[in-house]
């Protein structure tokens, strides 16, 4: 525990003092805490269908003032279990290398936060459009961080994004605030 209090006070001490965000305390849903910026604020609902294609939605979506910083949970039912960390992290990664037209890892492995493990991944993805689209976009190049970890028949995954070139501000909060995640 002691580590892990002296880590998050390395890694918020790496940032000067004018960009530290006041954090916190929110509750993502029943038995999962987070610490996020005091200026994060919940998803709606079309801001959620707008920016993920899912067919169901998220447990918790969060984002900054400005709409660019997204933080969520999510859930999926599994037959994984938690003893199954490591083969579920091999699978996710090859699942995460499948959804974008390149990703570059920046860590990856398996990490204990407050007494539970997760499988982690940190990233830079870049996805450009198809060649089949009718409509062409600009890629879009994010750093994500995330994480998963199994409790009880489901896998729940925490996941940090922002576009790749606000990276060097967000990393070392995104790095921070998953140190903060509470289970149980």
């Amino acid at each position: 525990m002691a580590f892990l209090a002296c880590t998050l006070l390395s890694v918020l001490a790496a940032l000067p003092a004018s960009d530290l965000p006041k954090m916190k305390k929110v509750k993502l849903t029943d038995g999962i805490t987070v610490q996020l910026p005091e200026d994060f604020r919940p998803m709606t609902n079309d801001e959620i269908a707008s920016r993920y294609l899912t067919y169901r939605k998220p447990l918790a979506m969060y984002t900054d003032q400005g709409g660019v910083v997204d933080f969520g949970l999510n859930m999926a039912a599994t037959t994984w279990r938690y003893e199954d960390l490591d083969i579920l992290k091999s699978f996710y990664k090859a699942t995460i290398m499948q959804m974008f037209t390149s990703v570059n890892f920046i860590r990856e492995g398996i990490e204990q936060i407050n007494n539970r493990r997760y499988a982690f991944f940190e990233f830079i993805s870049e996805l450009r459009s198809d060649a089949k689209d009718a409509i062409k976009r600009p890629p879009k190049v994010n750093y994500t961080y995330i994480l998963y970890t199994v409790i009880g028949e489901n896998v729940y995954i925490v996941n940090f994004t922002c576009p790749a070139e606000v990276r060097s501000r967000w990393q070392p909060i995104a790095r921070a605030i998953v140190k903060t995640i509470k289970t149980g």
